[in-house]
Order: C-alpha cells, then structure tokens, then sequence
C-alpha cells in the first residue's frame, strides 16, 4: 500500500452495502481499511505516508464510530437560509446595496434609525423573491404583510427588524434531491415559508482592544428566509440541499450566494429521536452562522452525534443555541432557552400590505429561465459534456447562456475549456462576475476562431482576452495586425529561417540525429521565437523536421 488514496464527497465503500451512514472514500487502500483490523501505526509501517493518511484515518474513524454510535437512532433536520438579494438598492431605503464598500458609506438615515425617518419598500426586491418562490415550487401570497421583531444589539440600530414572520410573501415549495445531485435516492424536502426581511449592520472586532466597532453599509439590505420544513434526514441531505439552493438562486438571478462573503448564511436545526418513535419526538437544538458547505456537514455530524450521546446516557437534550467549532468538530452553547429573547412580533405600521394580483404573477413566471436540472440534462445530452462541467457553469450565473451562443458551429469542448479555464482564470482574477465583464460573446468567438484557423497562437489568443476584458472594441483581425501577429504562410521563408537556425545550433542537430527526437522541440521553439509567433505550429514542426532529416 503506497498511498491512503484520495477521499472523494460522493463516493461509497465499494465492497459492501454499509448500511446507515454512506462512506466517503472510493479507493481501494480505504476500502481495505474498512473491512481490516489494521490501525494507523500499522498501515504507516506497510508504506503509507502518515501526512498523507492522517486525514483520511480520522474521517474514517468518525465516520466509524458514527455508525455504531448512531445504531437506533434517526435524525430530523430543518434549514433557514438567509439569502443577500441582488437588488441595487436596499429593502426599505434608496441607499446602494454595495455593503462591501468603505465602511458607513452607504447608509442613510432610515438604515441608521435617524427618528421621524420612514421605510419605504424596493419593489425590486418583491420581484426577486417572487422569483426566487415561483422557482421553489411555492405559491406567492396574494397578500403579505411585515412585521416588527425586537430585540437590542449594536448591529441593529432600529432596536428591532422588520421581518414577514407572521404574514410571509411565500408559502409552500420543494426542492427534489436525487442521482443528479450526488444522492443515489430521491429526496423531497419542502418549504415551510419564504419571507422579505432586513439584514443588520456589521459588528468588527478587535480593532480596538474593549470597542466593537459598526459599519452600517450591510444595515438593511434586502434578505429572503427560506425556512425550510424537517424533512433532511442526514448531514449529506443538508449539504445537497443548500448546495442546490446555491445553483437555484443564482441561475435564476435572485442572488450570488456567496457563503465567503455572507451573501448566503445558514441555521440548522436538529433533533435525533430512536428509530421506530415520531419523527418530531426529538428535543431541537439550532446551531447558528454555518458558514460553508464543509462546516454545515461537520456540525450536522457533530450534533446528531451528541445528542445520541445525551440520550444513550440517560439525559435529556436541553432546547439551546449552539455553535460549532471545527478544530475540535464539536459543538457548544451560546444561549440556553431560558435565556432566548421575547421578540414581541407586533405588525410594521409604517410598511403598507403587498397586495399581488394573479396576472402580475402570470408574466413573472413567464421571464423565468429553465430549471438547472432541465439545462444539465439537455447540455449534457446536446453537446457531449460531462456533468460536472454543467454544474460549474450553472454555477456563474449567465455562463450557460454565454456558452450556448458561443457553441453555435463551433467545437463544444473547446469553447467549454476556454470558457472554464481562461475566461474563469481573468474573472478570478478580477474578483467579476460574468455578467459584469467587457467581454461579449462575439469577441471570444472571434478568439476561438482564430485559434482554430491557427490565426493566432494560444498565448496571443490569451493575451486578445485580456484586452477584450480590459475594455479593447477594435475586432480580433485588426488587433493581429496592430501586434503584427500575422501568420507566415509563406514555406520558403519558414526554410530559410530554418536553416539559419539548424546551421546556428549544430550540436542539438547532432544530438537529434543521434536519436534524441525531443530536440525538435527546441528548434520549432527557437522558429517559433525568430518569426515572433507568427509561424504555424504545425507548420513549423513539419518544416523542421523534414530539414532535420535531410541532414542524415
């Protein structure tokens, strides 16, 4: 055994059903683990390097212990996503929606609590998580009303937010999980409720030693909850779940769903009852601020865990908030119920109802686009792609729509590759998005195109991109010309050049006919850098190795 292999999320053992908890390693050193006696001391002593199995060792232990520990019992789970809105402006004020600019930048004094200043709703934000319910499946209420939450803290400089708790814009929904999304059954998980609410400001910490400090540009901004019903069963349901939310939310245009920014946050809560009793029996404990998929899964795990433990022990689970702390991959309590504030929920009186008519309703289903699962199925059918390649453009938003234009007459892996890689690679570097790029779809295919003529050579197509995304309106033709990129096709001077070289470089002309073939790379390198790119590859490689060979 060389190597402990690479873990993989989706994968199960491969050697047996393993019934309960689904295994996350594929391999074959795991799978050997799995039904050995071998410890860790052992499987080092055989070859396995200790740093590269020490990870996998302590996910199969717990993964392990969760199976015995877990014997009887079951989990139910709920989720509440808080989810940014993509609105220019926010919830109740004009201020711009642009939280990650310099600090109390964009505010104003409706977000700051100023007295006598009045909300005022986005209408904008009504269409977005109008959208965002019709694409769950649910129903948009006729009527929805909002209303007052109170509780004090320094991020909320109202003393309370204004929430749709009681009256919610949506109700009711779905989201089917299956073979698609990494599970080998098929899964519904309903929707409890969909609702407008504010964001609060944000607290930082640590500037000044005994001060916390506040930054009101986050104050207000437009959030839905998606409160979703106990129907997640396991922590790999949860991740599944709110990672299709992700995909959902952002293809549709409704929000970026960034959980590294805050653009999307996650409450869960969770119960564990014995097998055989009502699934609502449990005790709920909610832990709060899981803030990326890795997390959710380690505290869902975590918890389910603990609360067997309680249970197994004789005691009861305590009704509390948790967090989760993932060097120790525990959990631990921030409040108990007792200390669980009374939010006097009272109707907003300075927000007026949201009355909805059924035609309003009527043509906002119309402008919404294909369902992700629809385009993964026909994409993958229609132009030969794998699915993980739909899923990473699923997952920018426009990037379908920017491929399938892009695709027309043209080779699809080669537009998906440049697409994923070097498109991705300048976005990345830019902190963009595509939607905000320079870059149209008639530019790059006029990139792809002159790659495949072998106009351009791929470095001078990577360096057309960047200019295209810097803003350049001149076409690609006439940029070539601008760089003097003009393809040689001329054979009689690529010879002459070529003899030059051969006869500049005699001993890698010796060497080559000596049989060190790879030699002719140096010298199609050397013609390449003499004509400055302007040659053909494919050109240039059969020119010189047909004066190469002459030579013998």
């Amino acid at each position: 055994m060389r190597s402990a292999g690479r873990l993989i999320s989706r994968g199960i053992c491969t050697r047996c059903t393993c019934t309960g908890q689904r295994r996350a390693f594929a391999s074959a050193p795991l799978n050997k683990l799995h039904h050995s006696k071998l410890t860790f001391s052992q499987l080092t002593r055989a070859g396995t390097a200790p740093h590269a199995l020490a990870r996998s060792w302590r996910q199969y232990t717990l993964a392990a212990s969760v199976d015995q520990t877990t014997a009887g019992f079951k989990a139910t789970i709920g989720l509440e996503l808080h989810v940014q809105l993509l609105a220019a402006q926010k919830l109740f004020s004009a201020a711009s929606a642009k939280w990650n600019e310099p600090p109390n930048t964009n505010v104003n004094v409706a977000d700051a609590g100023f007295p006598g200043a009045l909300p005022q709703l986005n209408p904008e934000c009504v269409q977005l998580a109008a959208r965002a319910i019709l694409a769950l499946n649910g129903q948009i209420q006729l009527r929805s009303a909002f209303d007052r939450k109170h509780y004090f803290y320094a991020d909320q400089p109202l003393g309370y937010q204004i929430t749709q708790q009681l009256h919610p814009i949506g109700r009711g929904g779905y989201v089917d999980l299956g073979l698609l999304d990494g599970l080998e059954y098929v899964k519904r998980i309903g929707i409890h409720q969909l609702q407008l609410e504010q964001d609060t400001a944000k607290s930082i910490h640590g500037v000044y030693p005994g001060h916390v400090l506040v930054d009101l540009n986050r104050a207000g901004v437009a959030l839905i909850e998606i409160v979703s019903k106990p129907d997640v069963d396991t922590a790999d349901e949860a991740v599944m779940y709110v990672r299709k939310m992700q995909n959902l939310l952002r293809h549709i245009g409704v929000s970026n769903c960034n959980m590294e920014e805050g653009s999307l946050r996650c409450d869960v809560n969770v119960s564990v009852y014995r097998d055989g009793e009502d699934r609502l029996s449990g005790t709920r404990c909610e832990l709060k601020n899981l803030n990326s998929l890795k997390v959710i899964r380690g505290a869902v795990n975590a918890e389910i865990s603990r609360q067997i433990a309680v249970v197994q022990r004789g005691d009861n689970v305590e009704q509390e908030t948790r967090g989760y702390d993932a060097q120790s991959e525990t959990t631990f309590v921030t409040r108990t119920k007792e200390a669980a504030p009374d939010y006097r929920y009272m109707p907003e009186p300075d927000v007026p109802e949201i009355h909805i008519n059924e035609s309003w309703i009527t043509r906002l289903r119309k402008t919404l686009p294909e369902t992700p699962e629809a385009v993964m199925s026909r994409m993958m059918s229609q132009y030969g792609l794998a699915q993980e390649d739909v899923e990473t453009m699923l997952g920018e938003p426009g990037c379908t729509a920017f491929f399938e234009q892009a695709v027309v007459g043209r080779d699809p892996k080669r537009v998906l590759s440049w697409i994923t890689s070097e498109v991705f690679g300048q976005l990345a570097y830019r902190s963009q998005r595509l939607a905000d790029s320079l870059l149209t779809v008639p530019q790059f295919t006029q990139i792809i195109d002159a790659l495949s003529s072998d106009a351009i050579t791929p470095g001078q197509a990577k360096q057309l991109l960047i200019e295209f995304m810097d803003g350049e309106q001149r076409t690609v033709d006439k940029l070539i010309a601008a760089h003097g990129w003009e393809v040689i096709s001329d054979d009689g001077k690529l010879r002459v050049i070529s003899k030059q070289l051969l006869d500049t470089h005699p001993k890698e002309v010796a060497r080559y006919l000596k049989g060190q073939t790879r030699r002719l790379n140096f010298f199609v390198g050397k013609l390449m850098q003499a004509t400055n790119g302007q040659a053909k590859p494919q050109n240039a490689s059969e020119i010189m190795k047909e004066l190469l060979e002459a030579r013998r």
